[in-house]
């Protein structure tokens, strides 16, 4: 759930903007559960800058978590494909939050987030390119990197840090 949430709070921010909000909600939230994150009010995790409509998302994920609608050891044995359908079942987690939860908070080994601005500008920046890949051209590039284009995400990110 904390993984989720922080990546619904990282959606079109930048690092640092990201990183300062989700450290106000987790200072709301001592023990970070679905049950605890509804206790807070809108207006509290408004004041962290958390966003309306992220704070919407996060409630309709923690309520599906706590309705038996989500369950995370089911999700977890999704196969990739599978497992990223289901995420973007939810309103609120698209393409992108559910890469980026597989490659980040489940470690798996082959997630290459073809949306993702900065992995774009990392490989412009790493192929001396003109203008940042577009995701055709994302996808294509990663190619010789499979199955571990996961490794390949996070030192591309590291290097663009």
């Amino acid at each position: 759930f904390e993984g989720l949430v922080r990546l619904i709070t990282e959606q079109q921010l930048s690092v640092a903007s990201a990183k300062a909000i989700f450290l106000r909600i987790k200072k709301l939230i001592p023990v970070f559960s679905p049950e605890q994150f509804l206790k807070i009010s809108n207006s509290n995790l408004k004041k962290t800058g958390l966003s309306r409509p992220k704070i919407n998302y996060c409630n309709i994920l923690a309520n599906e978590i706590l309705s038996g609608e989500l369950s995370f050891r089911s999700l977890h044995k999704l196969d990739d494909d599978e497992l990223k359908k289901r995420l973007c079942e939810i309103k609120g987690i698209g393409e992108w939050t559910a890469e980026c939860y597989m490659l980040a908070s489940l470690g798996r080994k082959d997630i290459w987030p073809v949306k993702d601005l900065g992995l774009q500008a990392a490989l412009k920046e790493v192929k001396n390119l003109d203008l940042r890949p577009n995701e055709i051209e994302m996808s294509e590039m990663a190619n010789s990197w499979k199955p571990y284009r996961s490794i390949v995400a996070n030192v591309l990110w590291t290097s663009h840090d």
